[in-house]
């Protein structure tokens, strides 16, 4: 029996996976301080039997046990912090760490080859748009993570498109990055601006039907996403993109990001599709990633 955990921006999920199959999920919201955190953990496990295995999915980036922000601005205290210890110190028993969207990425590449797909793709890339921008790589059928587990951060790569706003500074620190124009965040700060009024990214969404400008915010952050994904292909060469997370699987955004990719005449252009595994994308994913 084996306990995934997922680690978001906004929210923490844990589950209990046995045989590749989720038997018992929860959620809390993401705790703002390490103690928070540690008592989140034992909420989401209370009266759950103790776990052979611990595989986790965070946000940021994972090296040596340790959890490293590269958004600086989405969990305070992840600096640094010895996740693998304090799992280890809790449990009694192995953990595994990987940056949620690459363990996305396997999740969604594993449901592929699970499932008897002709063809599946040896070579993938997973984009999550959700509070953040996150991304995974699985290259000749193996996960990428990088030695410094920073493989696929597409939301971090440089993008020429300015957002509504014009604001440009990135949390990480650096101008110009993918997640300033297409994140849930972002489009929440760049509808409030035009619009002169607080709106979130589902506002947005909903306002986009019969509101020009509301489209076109949603159009620039498609075309941004659809250039990184021209970049990264022109880099390795993908057989498949898969858009996952909240804003990526919100109604017409898989098609808006597709018209735009169409748009780049891209030689043989990797296929588009949605996250199988949706919201679960990156506890399955975990689950299955290799220990």
């Amino acid at each position: 029996m084996l306990l995934a955990i997922d680690i978001g921006g906004t929210k923490l999920a844990a589950a209990l996976v046995r045989e590749g199959a989720i038997s018992a999920r929860r959620q809390v919201p993401m705790a703002v301080d390490a103690a928070g955190f540690a008592a989140a953990i034992d909420a989401l496990v209370e009266g759950w039997p103790a776990p052979e295995r611990i595989s986790v999915a965070t946000t940021g980036y994972v090296d040596g046990g340790k959890v490293y922000p590269v958004n600086r601005s989405i969990i305070s205290f992840w600096n640094g912090f010895p996740l693998e210890q304090l799992l280890r110190a809790r449990f009694a028993c192995p953990v595994t760490l990987f940056n949620d969207a690459q363990a996305a990425a396997w999740g969604e590449y594993c449901a592929r080859r699970d499932m008897g797909e002709a063809g599946y793709p040896a070579n993938l890339l997973f984009i999550t748009l959700s509070t953040g921008v996150g991304g995974g790589l699985v290259l000749d059928h193996r996960l990428r993570a990088g030695p410094h587990g920073l493989a696929g951060h597409v939301g971090h790569a440089p993008s020429r498109l300015a957002p509504a706003d014009g604001v440009s500074l990135c949390g990480c620190g650096r101008p110009g990055c993918l997640e300033m124009l297409a994140s849930g965040t972002a489009l929440a700060r760049q509808a409030s601006a035009v619009f002169g009024r607080p709106l979130d990214s589902a506002a947005l969404f909903a306002l986009a039907a019969t509101e020009p400008r509301a489209a076109a915010i949603l159009d620039h952050a498609a075309l941004g996403v659809a250039e990184a994904i021209a970049g990264l292909h022109m880099s390795v060469d993908l057989d498949a993109v898969v858009i996952g997370g909240s804003v990526g699987l919100a109604a017409g955004m898989l098609g808006r990001i597709a018209s735009a990719l169409a748009g780049l005449s891209l030689p043989c252009p990797p296929s588009l599709g949605a996250a199988r595994l949706g919201a679960d994308a990156g506890l399955l994913g975990a689950a299955a990633c290799p220990a």
